[in-house]
């Protein structure tokens, strides 16, 4: 029998696993985010971005994607807290606290992404993190607001209303995109299932009452606003539902058919109507001490775009791409 050593012919029997390339920051960054369709580009290019490097810090150690989301609501209050009070410079601390509060928000997504443990529980965190720290920002910069002009008795009242005007529409904004946000994730993406309505929420709730105290108690404002988010999304669109459960399941056929229709409102939700948008705003206009010129803008020119433009975008999106569709969701009411 010949010894003979041939490299050439040995070389190609060697089940040697060829090394990956390394990833590149962007590649990798991107692969963090949910679908660039839904994703708010404040988001994308300002919060996300350091999000990433923070959650990439993380992914060696045991901090827990739900403890990213209790820091953020720390610092949502830590921000309140610093609007409320006057010691020197404490609108840019407040502002501060605010966007830093919104980067962990978005780190504790990204955290879970790139794990792999995305779960309901962390939904639920989420949205309560959410609808905390956006009642703690908005309520310590109505009284800033407020302060500024309640020398003139009748002028503070007139801040005052105007502020809550601002606030109660505003969280309309952001509930409407969070809600259409989870639709179209639902009906183009079969990777994205897990958003739910208040009665699938409220069963998990009840299913859940030996978890730990924290827990329970995190479940309230998340019920309250799933439970809001329902009830408007009722008025602001009788074209869809809010009833998750109702909807059918993923069909590429279906998604090309929504995703011609709703992308257009999408764009214009995603550019200027969500919870970073929102954040960012507050943080950057407290830290210019300029508070009130931004709730009058969001008063006025988004509040017109919202209700004069996107809302009759949306539903005529709704109403053509189900009937495209083939899918009926809610009986005939009359569009208020």
């Amino acid at each position: 029998m010949s010894s003979t050593f041939d490299i050439a012919s040995e070389e190609p029997s060697r089940s040697v696993a060829a090394r990956p390339e390394p990833e590149g920051f962007w590649a990798a960054y991107k692969r963090s985010l949910k679908p660039l369709e839904v994703e708010e580009p404040i988001d994308v290019w300002i919060h996300r971005p350091l999000a990433y490097l923070l959650a990439k810090a993380l992914m060696p150690t045991p901090v827990s994607p739900n403890a990213v989301t209790v820091i953020s609501i720390l610092f949502g209050i830590a921000g309140g807290i610093a609007l409320l009070s006057s010691f020197p410079h404490h609108m840019l601390v407040g502002g501060l606290c605010i966007f830093a509060s919104a980067v962990f928000d978005c780190a504790d997504g990204q955290l879970a992404r790139m794990r792999g443990t995305s779960s309901l529980l962390g939904r639920m965190l989420d949205g309560s993190a959410d609808l905390i720290v956006s009642v703690v920002a908005v309520g310590g910069g109505t009284y800033v607001v407020w302060s500024k002009f309640n020398d003139t008795p009748w002028m503070g009242a007139l801040a005052l209303l105007l502020c809550v005007l601002t606030a109660v529409t505003g969280s309309f904004h952001t509930g409407m995109y969070d809600h259409y946000k989870n639709v179209f994730l639902r009906l183009t993406n079969a990777k994205y299932q897990e958003a739910e309505d208040y009665e699938t929420a409220l069963a998990r709730f009840r299913e859940r009452q030996d978890a730990p105290l924290f827990v329970r108690l995190a479940w309230y404002p998340y019920l309250f606003y799933v439970k809001s988010q329902e009830d408007y999304s009722r008025r602001f669109d009788p074209y869809t539902s809010a009833s998750f459960s109702r909807f059918p399941a993923f069909d590429e056929e279906r998604a090309r058919i929504y995703r011609r229709h709703a992308e257009a409102p999408m764009r214009l939700f995603r550019a200027a109507f969500g919870f970073g948008s929102l954040v960012f705003g507050i943080a950057l206009f407290c830290a210019l001490d300029l508070l009130e010129w931004y709730m009058l803008v969001r008063l006025v020119l988004q509040n017109a775009v919202f209700y004069g433009y996107l809302r009759p975008l949306q539903r005529r999106a709704s109403r053509e791409a189900f009937r495209e569709m083939g899918f009926s969701l809610s009986p005939p009411v009359h569009a208020t």
